[in-house]
């Protein structure tokens, strides 16, 4: 029934989420799909829901269709979508068929673990982006490391992964508790920590809940949910080709990240890609959320997403923003020349981006290139600057 609830409306922190699906997957089938034979592409959406929210709004099978639709004169994308719930699945149906377009695709009604050695064989010889996006946990980590992030490295394949910092902070604090306590573990608690094993990849986070000492202390089981997601996100790369770019989105600036979302890619043009459409998926979020709080007649200023306050255009709010956002990120160039010598811009980018991701986009960083171009870097910010090494004079 939850699922359900949640899809009656398009709450705001699905605005972030669907400011990168309605971009992003575009970005990957025209970068990854052009040297497959067939010019091959998959789109998997492993937990699609209903398709859209009740007041019609698309959800995430629907602009990964508009994606697929919109690269189908140069791409043969299919789209595979998986959603568990039946009543879900059979909205899903109805949804697509009636909005879909003409996009190929496959709709199955089950979990992702069962339906994923199919999706492996339709996805073989074909690039492949996975986008879970689930209520509660994903797909357990052996199965993203050894069956998704395990493909061979071409054609390319990567994940988009919603980390629930909520789910893993309730489930974490309960079974952590239970467990200080003394007490034994009830069934539910027990059901829960299997969980937690299977998706995280072993008990090992438990010891990042020791902080936590009762059912008050939200804020600490909330920050040590964000270690357990940085710990995750490590161990699932360590050893591989893949790096992790991830950003914490949050409803307002003084609240909790409610989630990570977390792009595995083995690809620097991806990881740069990736972090463009982050800024311009926050500018979507920005525009929503100033959007409610006029609908909701609260006075502007109250801080939002990333802390900046509510200007009167969103032109407006990039034009005043960008030049903090630019010395920033000129700032973050800067120090890396110091620390590591010359570098590409697109094999560091969290750290080329730092606390602007998910607001700045290619256009700061190439302005920040410039702005440091003749006495801190000899380049000039023309071109593809971020696939070239970048040095001191």
């Amino acid at each position: 029934m939850a699922g359900r609830d949640f899809f009656a409306s398009k709450r705001a922190a699905a605005v972030f989420k669907h400011g990168i699906l309605k971009r992003y997957p575009v970005v990957f089938a025209s970068r990854t799909g052009r040297d497959v034979a067939g010019n091959r592409v998959v789109f998997l959406d492993g937990y699609a829901g209903r398709g859209e929210y009740g007041e019609g709004e698309p959800g995430s099978p629907l602009l990964l269709s508009r994606c697929a639709e919109y690269v189908s004169t140069y791409r043969n994308v299919l789209g595979f979508f998986v959603e568990q719930d039946e009543d879900n699945f059979d909205n899903l149906r109805r949804v697509l068929d009636a909005k879909g377009g003409n996009t190929r695709r496959v709709l199955r009604c089950g979990s992702v673990s069962d339906h994923l050695p199919e999706l492996l064989t339709v996805a073989d010889g074909a690039a492949l982006f996975a986008f879970l996006d689930p209520f509660g946990l994903a797909l357990d980590f052996e199965s993203i490391r050894n069956n998704l992030l395990g493909r061979p490295s071409w054609p390319r394949t990567e994940v988009l992964l919603h980390f629930s910092v909520l789910a893993v902070a309730r489930m974490g604090r309960a079974v952590h508790l239970a467990r200080t306590r003394g007490d034994a573990l009830t069934p539910a608690d027990q059901k829960t920590a299997e969980q937690l094993d299977r998706f995280l990849g072993g008990a090992w986070w438990q010891d990042e809940f020791a902080r936590v000492h009762d059912e008050r202390d939200e804020e600490t089981a909330t920050q040590s949910a964000l270690r357990v997601c940085k710990i995750y996100e490590s161990k699932l790369t360590s050893g591989t080709r893949y790096q992790a770019i991830s950003m914490p989105v949050r409803p307002r600036s003084e609240l909790q990240p409610k989630y990570v979302l977390t792009l595995f890619t083995a690809n620097n043009a991806g990881a740069w890609s990736f972090a463009d459409t982050l800024g311009r998926a926050g500018l979507d979020w920005w525009v929503a959320w100033k959007t409610d709080m006029v609908r909701r007649g609260e006075a502007p200023g109250q801080g939002a997403l990333f802390g900046e306050e509510v200007l009167v255009t969103p032109e407006k709010y990039v034009k005043q923003s960008a030049p903090a956002w630019t010395e920033i990120i000129a700032g973050n160039i800067d120090r890396l020349l110091d620390e590591t010598g010359p570098f590409r811009l697109d094999a560091a980018v969290p750290e080329v981006y730092g606390t602007t991701l998910g607001q700045a986009w290619e256009r700061h960083v190439r302005a920040a290139v410039k702005l440091l171009a003749g006495d801190r870097v000899a380049n000039s910010g023309k071109g593809d600057f971020w696939a070239e090494m970048i040095r001191r004079p």
